[in-house]
């Protein structure tokens, strides 16, 4: 089953239903080229891409010291701050997407669990408390490595603010949500899922190729 989105040149396709929601998604454009490294951080010698002894793919290796680096997908948290019916939302203030709205959200610190993530950023970016957080989506960014994982969850007052990565955070009725051009398309697949069954009881799952 597929449907195409012309506005945005994108191409989803159901791959499964249930409990788990699966969409693919992909822009008709090539990937971009992965990270490669030149210089070992060891010895400071020159690497190359090669495929390791007992190895399946290529990885950048040194050709001095034969260390091997591995590359590994980075993971965000974001989260979808509810408060009577409205959700909270971020104008960013730095790139990328300057200026656009999209939920609160960065990258998972060292040393915390995916829970205490969402709910750091959402407070370092906010200045808003949440509580009760439930896994509600995961977003795979193939073509930047990343996974990206959504939380839903209760704001436990009206107070918020803008933080530093900020412009300016507000309160929106999802029927406006709908309407706005957000900066990322995980988020907005993530807040339409959300409409459409915000206690689905399930986890929606999305793999994005460009976006």
């Amino acid at each position: 089953m597929g449907s195409k989105n012309g506005r945005c040149g994108f191409q989803c396709e159901l791959l499964k239903t249930g409990p788990f929601a699966i969409l693919r998604w992909e822009k008709n454009q090539k990937h971009k080229e992965p990270f490669q490294m030149k210089h070992c951080s060891e010895c400071g010698s020159r690497t190359l891409k090669k495929i390791p002894e007992g190895d399946n793919r290529e990885r950048d290796t040194c050709e001095s010291c034969g260390r091997i680096f591995y590359q590994s997908s980075k993971i965000v948290v974001v989260c979808i701050p509810e408060w009577q019916g409205r959700i909270l939302l971020c104008r960013r203030a730095i790139e990328p997407r300057r200026g656009h709205w999209c939920l609160p959200g960065g990258y998972l610190e060292t040393g915390e669990t995916l829970e205490e993530g969402a709910s750091r950023e959402v407070y370092e970016e906010t200045f808003a408390s949440v509580e009760n957080l439930k896994l509600f989506s995961k977003a795979e960014l193939i073509h930047l490595n990343l996974v990206m994982f959504c939380f839903q969850g209760k704001m436990k007052n009206a107070s918020f603010q803008a933080g530093q990565e900020c412009l300016e955070v507000r309160l929106f009725e999802m029927s406006e949500l709908l309407e706005m051009e957000l900066a990322f398309n995980a988020h907005r697949f993530s807040l339409e899922a959300y409409a459409r069954e915000p206690d689905s009881g399930g986890i929606h799952s999305f793999r994005i190729d460009q976006d």
